[in-house]
């Protein structure tokens, strides 16, 4: 349209000043169009942003973390496109629409962790998560909506593996606490299938110490024949609590490939990552606290 308008204006002279009128005119119509192209974008965000949510608990968190994550990437991550998407599952879930978690992509390196992903997800709405931790849940649908788009985008690794890291965070614990309370997880293991490595001020690789304790566990996995492992990666307060989520990953991830390296079964181990909000020693905000960085290795039966 803008090429049509500009060949239909009338003839003129070589006037420099009609030459000055007619550039400003042209570049006033290319501002007008890449306005109404900006607005649209902003408009679906800022609809979604000003809706009062309806339905159910689940619903409502649905909603403000697709908002959230909406706004976020519109600011930061300067993608229109990204921003359309989450604004307009937020608006869905306002209008008391359970939101199903998006599909896997096909033809993406990752198609079978995000597979897994969602298998976890739906097993958790199955045991009735969306009930009993509507909130834990929703952030984590998002999480997962998060990791699958941006992957199926090309997105850069970073942002693919903060949304990944945030599932796996809050999945881990959305699993635990679903858990039935006649067998918890910890409390029905002897202290001797508990095993805990350590690691230094945001770091997450092992120490040699670290590869002695891991050794042990496998040791005592072969003899006893355990069949499960869970890796329970931990942080202390100091940081972000985002940030503490990823590490937290990290910290469970490397002694997951750890222990595959010494003969554990890969599908045999399962990493979450609890970030700061399990920890071995209480203390306040943005304490650092070598007991509290660590991976827990839980051997089950």
């Amino acid at each position: 349209m803008l090429a049509v308008s500009l060949l239909r204006l009338p003839k003129i002279n070589h006037n420099s000043k009609m030459r000055v009128g007619l550039g400003q005119m042209a570049r006033a119509m290319v501002l007008g169009i890449a306005g109404l192209a900006l607005a649209g974008c902003a408009s679906l965000v800022d609809d979604a942003r000003d809706m009062n949510p309806q339905g159910s608990a689940f619903q409502q968190a649905l909603y403000e973390h697709y908002v959230d994550l909406a706004v976020g990437r519109d600011d930061n991550w300067n993608s229109d496109e990204g921003a359309e998407f989450y604004a307009k599952r937020a608006i869905e879930a306002a209008n008391g629409v359970d939101v199903a978690p998006t599909t896997v992509p096909s033809g993406v390196a990752a198609t079978a962790d995000l597979q897994r992903a969602r298998d976890r997800l739906l097993a958790a709405f199955a045991q009735g998560g969306k009930e009993e931790l509507p909130d834990l849940m929703a952030r984590a649908q998002v999480a997962y909506d998060c990791w699958a788009y941006e992957m199926s985008q090309g997105a850069p690794s970073v942002q693919v593996y903060q949304c990944r890291a945030r599932f796996l965070t809050l999945m881990g614990r959305i699993e635990v606490d679903l858990a039935p309370e006649t067998v918890p997880v910890a409390a029905a293991l002897p202290d001797e299938a508990n095993f805990i490595v350590y690691f230094g001020f945001d770091e997450w690789f092992l120490s040699a110490e670290a590869l002695e304790v891991l050794s042990a566990a496998i040791d005592r996995a072969r003899t006893d024949g355990h069949s499960r492992i869970i890796a329970g990666g931990h942080t202390d307060t100091k940081g972000p609590a985002d940030y503490n989520d990823g590490l937290s990953v990290q910290r469970a991830e490397i002694v997951q490939i750890t222990l595959v390296e010494m003969g554990a079964l890969p599908e045999a181990v399962e990493i979450i990552g609890y970030g700061e909000s399990r920890l071995a020693i209480e203390t306040g905000d943005g304490v650092r606290e070598p007991l509290n960085r660590r991976t827990v290795v839980t051997l089950l039966p």
